[in-house]
This record gives structure tokens, sequence and C-alpha cells, in this order.
């Protein structure tokens, strides 16, 4: 954990805090299941008890259909072979069947669409988005971040992710989210925005995105997967080339030592100070 600290505080431009020469950060990976998980712990179906009845209600049902149907089909295969004495005792045989069919098959076909209709009800749209909160926590009191191992794993199960690649993009976004929200500038200042910020959010994802894209494409597929269920928000393409990242990482310090200017004002004082540079350049 130490090598990726130190490989994201590089690439960032920012460093945790710092006793004695150990970084000041607390890292937890913990089996608890958040309250805001509890949806995504219970799966794809909206009520899975009823979902499991509406199985067995069909199991009994065709159970029922089997019933009735093996005896009196020895019964057709005898009478295919010898037929029998009194045709009068075959017409009452196949009336009664046909009756007492049409009554099963109705109770069949009725559990198959009372199934169906629960089956239709259940999927993603009843989990998605889910809170952050519910994969993991970071605080920068402390500094420190706490994973949420389960809810991660039961994402990576429905989504059909990797769940030792997920986690690891994950740690690397909970860290970048740390290392803004509590890191300290390369000149030892340390300054704070609110982890609720929307633009904390869209920059820890842009620094993970960039990092990750260094690793495998495999690990950039889940990272995005999970960004979309909470519902964050992905930068686009030409945020991720290098002219447009240092660009980036100015307006990040600026906006971090002002607390009362938006991103989007730091981005555009960013802007038109490079602007003016050029037109400088320019002239001289």
């Amino acid at each position: 954990m130490s090598s990726l600290r130190l490989e994201i505080e590089q690439s960032m431009g920012l460093k945790f805090p710092e006793k004695n020469g150990a970084a000041l950060v607390k890292f937890e990976e913990s089996l608890e299941i958040p309250r805001a998980a509890e949806t995504l712990m219970r799966g794809l179906y909206r009520d899975p008890e009823r979902v499991r009845q509406g199985f067995k209600r069909l199991h009994q049902e065709t159970g029922s259909m089997i019933e009735l149907l093996m005896p009196r089909r020895s019964r057709l295969r005898e009478w295919s072979d010898d037929l029998p004495e009194r045709p009068k005792d075959a017409e009452a045989f196949l009336k009664e069947t046909t009756d007492q069919l049409r009554v099963k098959e109705q109770r069949l076909v009725q559990a198959g669409q009372d199934l169906l209709g629960q089956l239709q009800e259940s999927g993603l749209e009843d989990i998605f988005p889910v809170s952050l909160s519910a994969f993991g926590v970071c605080s920068h009191r402390d500094p420190s971040v706490k994973l949420y191992l389960k809810p991660l794993g039961r994402f990576a199960e429905i989504n059909q992710i990797n769940p030792e690649l997920l986690r690891q993009a994950v740690r690397v976004h909970f860290l970048c989210l740390l290392l803004i929200i509590a890191g300290e500038d390369l000149d030892g200042q340390v300054f704070a925005r609110g982890v609720e910020e929307e633009a904390t959010h869209w920059l820890t994802t842009l620094y993970t995105i960039r990092y990750l894209k260094l690793q495998s494409a495999e690990l950039v597929h889940g990272y995005l997967e999970w960004v979309k269920a909470w519902g964050g928000k992905i930068p686009n393409q030409t945020m991720l080339n290098d002219r447009v990242c240092e660009k980036t990482r100015t307006a990040m310090i600026f906006w971090r030592r002002h607390l009362n200017i938006s991103w989007a004002e730091c981005w555009h004082i960013v802007n038109q100070f490079e602007s003016e540079s050029a037109q400088d350049l320019e002239i001289n």
C-alpha cells in the first residue's frame, strides 16, 4: 500500500501529511455492510422471498401436472397396442383427463405468468445509482479511508467484473479522494475542500483514470462501471492528455487554496492566464 500511495502522490503533485517521516493515513478494508449498501446487497430482486415463493409455486404446479399425466400416459400406451374393450370407457377416460388437464394447465400458466411479472419487476434500475458511501468512506480529520469489501464484491458479481481488479481500482480512487480533501501541497501547506463537492469527485475520477490507464484496460473498464453505479461523472477524453493534465493540476492547487471560489471559476482563471501568456509569447 505504501508504494501505491507514493505513486499516487507523485501523479497528483500532493502528499499525505507526515509525522516522523511516516504518512499519517489510515487505510482499512472492512467486512461490514453499511446501511447505504443494503439495497445493493439484496441483489437484483426487488422482493427475493416473493420470487422464491413464485418458483416454489411453479414447481408444485409442474409436479401436479406430471403426476396427472404419467399414469395416463401408461394407459394410452396400453391402448395403442390393445384397444379398450368398450369405447365408452376410453371416452370417459379422455373426457376426465381433458377436464383435469384444463384446470391444471390454467393453474400452471397463471403461476408462470405471476413469476414472470415478478422477474420483470426486478433489475438493475432498482439498485443503481447507489450512494458512494456504500463502498467506502473517508475522513480528512484522521485522515483515513474505510473500504467495504462485501458491497464491492456484490457489485463485481452483478456486473461480472473481476473482484480483485475492482478492489485495486477503488483503492486508488479513495486514495486520490483523500489526497484532494486532506493532502498537502508540495510546499507543505494543507488545504481541504469538502468531500461532498461535485468537483472533488470529478477530480478524483479524473486522476484515478489517469493512473489506471497506465496499468491495464481491464482495470479502467471495471472502474468506469463502478463510477457509473454511484452516479459519478466521467471526464471526457481530452482531459486525459498530458498538456491538459498539467493545467488541471494548476487549477486544482488554486482551487484547494481558495475555498470561496468554485472549480468552474478556477478553471476559467487558469485558461485565461494561459491565453494571456500565449499572447505575451507571441508579442515577444
